[in-house]
């Protein structure tokens, strides 16, 4: 059975031996101070005591400043304070409850009601001390989840491109999750000498989840071995690379046959032929992609926005072709920029049309970032509700003949 500790503070000696005889009978274990300073000492000193019965009238500080002090320094532990008074007024008491005491009993209180009132401050206090140890456990959890989200993010950053510059190409980005880990994601793959592909989606929701999708996705993707990679087909025993639009039917079945707990995700996969500068793109409930003419400048918006990957298991994809002269880029979002809050709209997708035209002869590498430098201005803010992904390629190279 377990023996409740208990701080006696009293100054007339023959009241603190009575009391101390009375309560060492019901089972407590007590010890006693004989004022308010000797008690503070006791309490550093005895990590185990929390729970103090002190009385009011005492020299050199008494049980309404003792009180005081008790509950304003830091114990590292909560204590329970019984004020013991000869008054029991109704000023006294609201006197002493104004201190800080969590109970006051008058000194002629029968034994039985003062054991009842300290047995219902020691049901109080257990509770506070489990609740303690919960809230203790929960942050050890939320402090080890965060950390693991934290090496998270590291390593879904690690999935971005690394490499910028290829044969013909070059391509910048920026990417933000909204939170620690998020379900944007970008990249590029040299299909073959020839041939290189482009892609960027967004997978609805935040955390683990979605981000958990976006790695599986981008995993799909950059399986180039065997029948399971979505890139390529063969045709008369001669892989061929797949068209864009049939890429993103396979994602499609894939996904939508696998439990993806209602989640799904937007895409825009495309195909470039570095020789010809011919681009095949198709498009997956995701925004138009913007391409900018290096001989003019002038900007035009391109695609329709069709079927989110995931969900529909009836969907179909169809691509679109067009030709990215020298210099010519291509522009990939997520919606997290053009939804973004200026005061009562959004920041819509002219506007950032109009930002990417502003970056026009700047450095390639810079361009993505000034762009969203931009954004942030105009939101006033350096974070977004929601994950945030520019992706712009640019034709640098005359094609391979």
């Amino acid at each position: 059975m377990r023996k409740y500790s208990i701080l006696l503070v009293e100054d007339d000696a023959v009241m603190r031996a009575r009391l101390r005889l009375l309560l060492e009978k019901r089972g407590y274990e007590i010890i006693v101070a004989c004022d308010g300073i000797e008690a503070l000492s006791l309490l550093e000193k005895h990590e185990h005591i929390q729970f103090v019965v002190s009385d009011w009238v005492m020299p050199n500080m008494d049980g309404v400043e003792l009180c005081q002090s008790v509950k304003s320094n830091d114990y590292n532990r909560y204590l329970f304070f019984v004020l013991l008074s000869s008054q029991d007024d109704h000023k006294s008491i609201t006197l002493g409850i104004n201190a800080g005491a969590d109970d006051f009993v008058a000194k002629n209180t029968p034994v039985d009601e003062l054991d009842a009132r300290i047995k219902a401050g020691f049901r109080t206090l257990d509770l506070h001390n489990q609740l303690v140890e919960k809230n203790h456990a929960l942050n050890t959890a939320y402090a080890q989840i965060n950390s693991d989200l934290m090496v998270a993010s590291d390593l879904i950053g690690k999935l971005l491109p690394i490499k910028r510059a290829y044969s013909d190409i070059e391509l910048a980005y920026v990417h933000q999750p909204s939170a620690a880990i998020g379900g944007d994601m970008l990249g590029c793959i040299e299909l073959d000498d020839r041939y290189a592909a482009f892609y960027i989606f967004d997978v609805s929701g935040h955390g683990v989840a979605s981000a958990l999708l976006s790695f599986s996705i981008h995993h799909t993707l950059n399986t180039l071995q065997g029948d399971s990679a979505t890139m390529y087909t063969d045709l008369q025993g001669k892989r061929q690379v797949r068209k864009a639009c049939d890429v993103l039917a396979s994602l499609n079945r894939t996904y939508t046959i696998n439990d993806n707990h209602g989640l799904y995700a937007t895409m825009v996969y495309a195909v470039l032929d570095r020789k010809t500068g011919e681009l095949d793109v198709a498009f997956a409930g995701h925004p138009p992609l913007i391409k900018v003419e290096a001989s003019s400048g002038s900007i035009e918006r391109i695609g329709e926005s069709g079927f989110v990957i995931g969900m529909f298991d009836f969907a179909t994809y169809e691509s679109t072709s067009l030709v990215l002269e020298q210099g010519d880029e291509v522009w990939f979002y997520t919606d997290g920029i053009t939804e973004a809050q200026m005061d009562d709209e959004m920041l819509g997708e002219e506007t950032l049309e109009n930002l990417i035209a502003s970056t026009r002869g700047a450095v390639m590498q810079d361009k993505p970032s000034l762009v969203m430098q931009q954004v942030k201005t105009m939101i006033g803010s350096q974070e977004f509700d929601d994950d945030v992904s520019l992706l712009a390629v640019r034709r640098s190279g005359e094609g391979n003949d």
